[in-house]
């Protein structure tokens, strides 16, 4: 499959939380059924440039197109309905809500969806939260919280999935699980997804491509394979 259609584009990025300066001049593309991997040590600005995308936070200068509009100074809102859907980091979950109610306020203020038949879909994907539907989200493991904070960002059909830290505080079993799910998502169902992680190899090994964040500023980006074989990833990241 061909990867030429722009799903997000950004453009000379700069985003400040006061006088300090935590994104400068990013730029970064995803195409449509790619996986991007978007890599950096805590604090590098990551979730920052997922927070701006969806509009929690403004950017002081640059430009953020998705599907070609620009969409850098709108409404939070007004995004996740135009197809931009967010697993954040700690997952979000209502934890007194049963997991077929969290699952029920990811098609909220989304027209057109069959939520009974992308249940269907959630439920092939991660059969335990079929066994599960009815039981309080809180009593969940952490693995299968991460599964049903994926399973809320899809139902409401996204065309683009932005995942925030999806291994943090996850066993490697469950790691394994969630990022071949991806996988799946991606070449069954055609979703796109930026993925913002610190576990670097994981991400690496799942992606089509990556880009490398260091205090806010983009210092590497290219094939997935070859971030892999960087020996300044190497060193950094994957602890060689």
């Amino acid at each position: 499959m061909e990867q030429t259609e722009m799903m997000l584009k950004i453009s000379d990025l700069s985003v400040y939380y006061g006088p300090i300066c935590a994104l400068k001049k990013v730029d970064l593309e995803v195409r449509k059924g790619e996986i991007v991997a978007l890599l950096g040590s805590n604090g590098a600005g990551k979730s920052t440039l997922v927070n701006t995308i969806i509009g929690l936070l403004h950017a002081k200068r640059g430009k953020i197109e998705f599907m070609g509009r620009d969409i850098t100074r709108q409404k939070t809102e007004t995004t996740i309905q135009s197809g931009i859907s967010v697993v954040p980091e700690g997952r979000g979950m209502l934890a007194n809500m049963t997991v077929m109610e969290n699952l029920q306020l990811g098609v909220y203020r989304h027209k057109g969806v069959d939520f009974n038949k992308n249940l269907e879909m959630i439920f092939e994907y991660f059969p335990i939260l079929k066994e599960r539907q009815w039981q309080a989200a809180g009593t969940l493991s952490g693995g299968e919280q991460q599964m049903l904070a994926i399973s809320r960002a899809i139902v409401g059909e996204p065309k683009l999935l932005l995942m925030d830290e999806l291994s943090l505080a996850l066993s490697p079993a469950y790691v394994d699980i969630i990022f071949k799910a991806l996988i799946k998502l991606r070449n069954e169902k055609g979703f796109t997804i930026l993925l913002a992680e610190q576990n670097a190899k994981k991400a690496l090994q799942y992606s089509d491509r990556g880009y490398v964040l260091d205090l806010g500023e983009t210092v590497l980006e290219g094939d997935a394979r070859e971030l892999m074989g960087n020996p300044y990833v190497q060193t950094a990241y994957l602890g060689a």
